[in-house]
């Protein structure tokens, strides 16, 4: 690419100046679906066992020897002939129930795990600068005018004014 500045004051205006241009390579990232998953949540079951102690109520009859000088209970008043006490006894009977209760938490994130190493390659293209000058024998590049690292050392007339050797290579 040649660019002609404008000229600048002090500047002699017979300079050009030719700016040399490169490719770089740069790899980048880009992200993209590879696999959806769900997260789902189920129920299963499992078979419990348990052996549990059931228990009743029930009447024992503990005769007493009494001496008269002990108040009689009031529960013994009661008892007559006629009108007998009555008890109800009661008994355990078994009742299973279940209920839900909090047993853990569970996070889920998504987290970046490396793949590997992958080697990226490219061929890269250069602009080389040649000055054809035809004062010269043959045509010759002026080598000693080209101190810039741009200068490819090719053979005089070995490639086109910038330097390309293939005729299929474009500039840049």
């Amino acid at each position: 690419m040649v660019s002609r500045d404008e000229p600048q004051p002090g500047r002699d205006t017979g300079e050009i100046e030719v700016t040399r241009s490169e490719e770089q390579l740069q790899v980048v990232f880009d992200r993209v679906p590879y696999r959806r998953v769900r997260l789902v949540r189920y129920v299963t079951t499992d078979e419990v066992t348990r052996t549990v102690q059931v228990r009743r109520e029930e009447l024992r009859i503990e005769p007493d020897d009494i001496t008269g000088a002990e108040p009689i209970d009031r529960w013994a008043a009661r008892l007559t002939p006629e009108e007998p006490l009555e008890l109800t006894l009661s008994e355990e009977q078994i009742v299973i129930e279940t209920r839900v209760v909090p047993r853990e938490r569970v996070r889920v994130w998504v987290e970046d795990v490396p793949m590997g190493e992958h080697l990226v390659e490219d061929t890269l293209r250069q602009e080389r600068i040649d000055i054809i000058d035809p004062t010269r024998r043959g045509g010759d590049v002026a080598a000693d005018a080209l101190e810039s690292d741009g200068y490819d050392g090719a053979e005089p007339g070995s490639g086109d004014r910038l330097g390309r050797t293939d005729p299929d290579q474009r500039p840049i």
